[in-house]
């Protein structure tokens, strides 16, 4: 009975130590790999854990941004590291610094100069390369003139106002049946359904119900991981750009149909997935 005992207490350890030891090994790849190159820099490196290879922690943080509770993320790195501010983690693809106090996050967006703007790979791709996000300073600035014509002032705007106004007293009227809702999903789907409306105004409502569907799987897979294999969200996100570029590109060669036949220039809104 007591080598029988003595056994399993061997084998019951082994195991424990196996699992510890498989634990380890992964949540080390990290560190090792992007901090141990930085030489005696990395003791200067914020608290945090780099999670686990490729995936980093983007598990807990998607886990923990499609929950009731988005803040258990970063409570996490709180009741760990303590409240410090900031933390190293591993996300998108990157090592990465997140802020959390409005003294240092009103330092790194005042700082132009030590700081610039910068996106995930899988939102650059799902956008566009050639998007508002991810162009230069001076491009925005140019393009932002062509798009925002169409729209200054009041004699402009009047004439995107019914259709405005129709895009709201239906949403609200449809969150009203709906019961629960996912607000930021439904409010960013919303929000590009009133950019792109004129260009849809006179299509049925089963196709502006698509176009909504499809708006709403790219908004999944912009907080997605890249990975571009069936099933995954980021792999949908693709599928579902395509469709809604396909969809712009028909109401724009449309557009440049009824141009050139009636001969007279018209208004027009620009839709910016490229």
């Amino acid at each position: 009975m007591e080598i029988m005992g003595s056994m399993w207490l061997m084998v019951a350890l082994a195991t424990l130590g196996g699992f510890a030891f498989l634990k380890w090994i992964p949540k080390s790849v990290n560190p090792w790999v992007y901090e141990s190159p930085l030489g005696d820099l990395r003791y200067s490196l914020p608290p945090g854990d780099l999670g686990w290879p490729v995936i980093g922690n983007m598990w807990l943080f998607l886990r923990a941004f499609r929950s009731d509770e988005p803040d258990s993320f970063m409570g996490s790195f709180v009741s760990r590291f303590g409240r410090t501010g900031i933390y190293k983690v591993f996300m998108f693809g990157c090592p990465s610094v997140i802020v959390t106090t409005p003294e240092t996050s009103r330092k790194v967006l005042n700082d132009d100069d030590a700081f610039k703007p910068g996106w995930p790979t899988s939102t650059t791709e799902l956008i566009g390369k050639k998007s508002f996000i991810s162009i230069s300073y001076e491009e925005h600035k140019r393009l932002r003139r062509l798009t925002a014509a169409p729209v200054n002032g009041h004699e402009a705007l009047s004439i995107y106002i019914p259709y405005i106004e129709e895009i709201v007293i239906s949403t609200l009227d449809k969150w009203s049946k709906m019961g629960k809702i996912e607000f930021l999903t439904e409010l960013l789907k919303r929000r590009a359904m009133t950019i792109n409306i004129p260009g849809f105004a006179y299509h049925k409502p089963s196709v502006m119900e698509a176009l909504e569907r499809e708006y709403t799987t790219l908004n999944y897979g912009v907080r997605a991981m890249t990975i571009n294999i069936p099933g995954f969200a980021y792999h949908k996100a693709l599928k579902a750009r395509k469709k809604l570029v396909e969809a712009f590109q028909s109401v724009v060669s449309e557009r440049r149909i009824q141009r050139k036949q009636t001969r007279t220039p018209q208004r027009r809104k620009t839709c910016w997935i490229p």
